[in-house]
């Protein structure tokens, strides 16, 4: 009997109402019960995702060639069950919705070939390869679809039809692996531009800080007109006095937006019967019969109609000296909220380098001060989950943070009802909360994706009416797409390379890393100082290629100076052709791995690293790198010195000297440890100037 006419045993165990989440942790809202069955052509996975940035995952099997649907239905009912033959790991809900696209995507090329899976060759694995390189995948996408195939092979005891050999152990497959080895160690994110950051994160902390209270003041006043109660039972005497109300305040009738207007009835400059509706406190009577429209023409004979529907809440908020805005309108304050809750998420995201998983679980009490003896805030910590490596419940975690990421978190605990704890759940009377609320949902990455777009148009559409040069800068005429990943490693790449430089509102990249790193370092796995330091040393790395490729640079002096170009030489040895540096940076990563010079520049001496003669590793510890904050610069024997290391040292020597020319005013141990240090500054100069040196 053929392998494909085998009958699984297996297969015959599965009832068609066998329960493909029973062995799954479901949400608490979730009944087993009511959830799928092997039977169904569709699978909801989503009760078993338990993290509350979640979206429906679903498994569609209708869309599986029928000939392999029993197959299909097999593989996915053991993985969802953890039926796992050995040597394979269980795999998340996320991972097995990932695969179904790519087990389908197989399944539907084999049906274009007309073969059971049991029959096919090594040949038409090879095929299905080489067209699947020919798609524009990424690297990791190729590896995640072939990684699918191996299932239907690594699966086969739990299959009636399954790969006859192991996909991996093709020679094409393999090939293919060692060309595209995958870099783990490696952050393939790009990272957002510093034009863009910039001004993106100035205006989200405009929002927070200074917009948010018109934001939330003028909710509120749209949620009283919503709740408000009738102005007398009849609606007419209610339109009535509406109507007098505006005669007296001698305002124009409001009107309804353009992008709400349909037809003539509801064209811009037309009375807003909705919203002269809302305001009576009869929201369902219809004023465009004769008598109630009768009054509202007669008012905006006497008035005018006006533009748009204005609150009564006037904005007080400033942008250099002027107000923001002169009017919010009703119709607006929902998209005021939505760019309010992006903002606060961009604020926090770069401002902290957490996930968005992380940020999406924080909840209402969150943040913690600690005082000093005086009452003042010295501290702010961040409460939450983490998720990466810790399961799906994830695991409590703590970061420091600074001052205007508790003041975004402050902000969005007053955008939210006292009974929401998540801080990111969907605004009340948004769209999202109207069709798909459910209790301990938030909004999800792709929903941010869209709000963060939303944000950077909303700023350049204010801008451009305001003649402001503070817009977001386009690409090609078209905004950049953010995506929430690019945050953390933007963060992670500018404090490496700029921890002088100020992000907005004055902050400083080198604060940020303090108390970031002060806080992760008891955090779970977060990974951000892995992060930081792996883009420091590629910084490192790319300086020093750099430096090593320039002809005409001066050669480094200082005791170690000759080691120094030793050193540069050999890298530049790898990584100089044709006198031009490696500019491809998973390849000049790969070979600063391997060659690394174990130089280290600082602001007043290039440390020539050799642990045994560092004055720098006196005390315990890993002896990897020096420890440039205790660097003893004037009598280490690892100091190699640059021109701009030289230059830095002479200006602190003139400074010293500024300091010693008004020496009567110092006290006596402070005025002998400058005397000290200015006579060995100028005695290291003098031995390690480029003359004195050859």
């Amino acid at each position: 009997m053929t392998r494909a006419a085998q009958a699984p045993a297996h297969r015959a165990a599965v009832p068609e109402d066998a329960l493909v989440l029973a062995t799954r942790p479901l949400r608490a809202e979730a009944r087993l019960e009511e959830t799928s069955r092997y039977g169904d052509d569709l699978w909801t996975l989503t009760p078993a995702w338990l993290r509350a940035d979640r979206k429906p995952h679903r498994l569609d099997f209708a869309q599986v060639p029928h000939a392999h649907r029993d197959t299909a239905k097999l593989l996915f009912y053991s993985l969802l069950i953890e039926d796992t033959p050995p040597g394979e790991e269980p795999i998340t809900i996320s991972s097995i919705r990932a695969y179904f696209t790519c087990v389908r995507h197989f399944l539907l090329w084999a049906q274009g070939r007309q073969l059971p899976l049991a029959q096919m060759t090594g040949d038409d694995l090879d095929a299905y390869h080489a067209e699947l390189t020919s798609l524009r995948l990424s690297i990791s996408g190729v590896y995640r679809h072939r990684r699918a195939v191996r299932l239907l092979w690594a699966y086969r005891s739990r299959l009636a039809d399954h790969l006859g050999q192991d996909p991996l152990r093709r020679a094409l497959w393999q090939a293919w692996a060692r060309a595209n080895p995958r870099r783990y160690d490696e952050n393939l994110t790009e990272r957002i531009p510093e034009h863009v950051i910039g001004p993106l994160l100035t205006w989200a902390l405009r929002w927070v800080d200074d917009f948010a209270d018109d934001v939330l003041a003028a909710r509120a006043e749209r949620d009283s007109i919503d709740a408000r109660p009738p102005a007398h039972p009849d609606p007419l005497v209610a339109l009535q006095a509406v109507l007098d109300d505006f005669r007296r305040r001698g305002q124009r009738l409001p009107t309804a937006p353009a992008r709400l207007a349909t037809g003539w009835r509801g064209k811009e400059g037309f009375p807003n019967f909705a919203y002269l509706a809302r305001l009576a406190g009869h929201p369902s009577y219809p004023l465009r019969k004769a008598r109630p429209r009768r009054l509202i023409e007669e008012a905006a004979r006497d008035l005018g109609a006006g533009t748009d529907s204005p609150l009564r809440h006037v904005p007080q908020a400033q942008v250099d000296g002027q107000r923001w805005l002169e009017q919010i309108s009703y119709y607006d304050v929902g998209q005021f909220e939505r760019l309010l809750q992006v903002s606060c998420w961009i604020v926090i995201a770069y401002l902290s380098g957490l996930r968005d998983s992380e940020i999406k679980h924080l909840r209402r009490g969150c943040v913690s001060a600690q005082r000093d003896t005086d009452g003042r805030i010295y501290r702010y910590r961040l409460h939450g989950l983490a998720f990466k490596g810790e399961g799906v419940h994830g695991a409590a975690a703590t970061w420091v943070v600074t001052a205007p990421v508790a003041r975004a978190v402050a902000v969005l605990e007053r955008c939210q009802p006292a009974d929401e704890p998540y801080l990111f759940a969907h605004p009340l009377k948004s769209a999202n909360h109207q069709r798909h609320h459910v209790a301990g949902r938030v909004r999800t990455s792709a929903t941010t994706i869209k709000d963060i777009t939303a944000l950077a148009k909303w700023i350049n559409s204010y801008c451009a009416a305001r003649s402001r040069l503070d817009a977001i800068p386009e690409d090609n005429g078209r905004l950049l797409r953010l995506t929430p990943r690019q945050f953390r490693r933007t963060l992670a790449w500018f404090i490496a390379r700029r921890p002088g430089g100020t992000i907005a509102g004055a902050l400083q990249y080198r604060h940020q890393r303090i108390q970031m790193f002060e806080g992760y370092a008891g955090t779970s796995d977060s990974g951000f100082r892995d992060e930081v330091e792996a883009e420091e040393a590629f910084a490192r790395g790319q300086f020093l290629a750099q430096l090593g490729a320039d002809d005409d640079r001066p050669s480094l002096t200082g005791p170690a100076g000759e080691e120094a170009e030793s050193r540069l030489a050999e890298l530049a040895r790898h990584t100089v052709f044709d006198g031009q540096v490696v500019t491809d940076e998973a390849r000049l990563r790969r070979i600063l791995a391997r060659h690394d010079t174990r130089l280290y520049p600082g602001t007043f001496i290039t440390c020539v690293y050799n642990p045994d003669r560092a004055l720098c590793r006196m005390s315990e510890g890993p002896a990897d790198q020096p420890v440039m904050a205790d660097c003893k610069p004037l009598v280490c024997r690892n100091t190699a010195l640059t021109p701009a290391n030289r230059q830095a040292l002479t200006g602190h020597f003139a400074r010293l000297e500024d300091a010693l020319a008004d020496s009567d005013r110092l006290a006596p141990y402070v005025r002998h440890r400058l005397e000290e240090q200015h006579r060995a500054t100028a005695a290291f100069l003098t031995r390690h100037t480029p003359e004195t040196a050859e």
